[in-house]
Formats: structure tokens, C-alpha cells, sequence
């Protein structure tokens, strides 16, 4: 198996999924890895819903590049809650 780092933590499905989705579409292969306990219990929100993505170990700064193109495109509402 090749060896995967985590590159981002999404809080919910969705956030993971849009993540994912956006880093297949530039076409880095992309795995969510959820927590064991967390998905066998149907959670999806807090620290036993989140979601790590994880990216083969070659292609982490391109996953990185485009994540932060993604942080830095935000609606300004949202970069602002995010520094409270």
C-alpha cells in the first residue's frame, strides 16, 4: 500500500467531501479516514465525527497548495470567525 499522510482534518462530511472532491478534481488522489468509533456510533460532528484526508506521501505539497488556495478564497465572514 503507498504510503499516505493526512493533509486536513475536515469537522463534518461535508466539509470532507467538498475537500476531497476539490483535491480528485486537481487530480490528487484523496482517502477520508474517519474515526472508528465515531462512524460505528453515527456520529458526524465533534472530535469522533471528524474526518482526516489523506493524500499519498508524493503529492502532499500539491494537496497542500490547493487546500490553502481553498482557506485563502473564503468569504471574509468566514476567515474572520475562524481568528475569534
Amino acid at each position: 500500500m503507498e504510503d499516505q499522510k493526512i493533509v486536513y482534518w475536515a469537522e463534518n462530511q461535508v466539509e470532507a467531501d467538498i475537500i476531497s472532491g476539490l483535491l480528485k478534481e486537481c487530480g490528487i488522489p484523496c482517502k477520508q479516514l474517519k474515526e472508528s468509533l465515531g462512524k460505528s456510533l453515527g456520529l458526524n460532528f465533534g472530535i469522533l465525527g471528524e474526518i482526516a484526508l489523506a493524500v499519498p506521501a508524493d503529492r502532499v505539497p500539491e494537496a497542500e497548495a490547493v487546500i490553502l488556495d481553498i482557506e485563502n478564497n473564503r468569504p471574509e465572514e468566514e476567515n474572520e470567525e475562524e481568528q475569534e
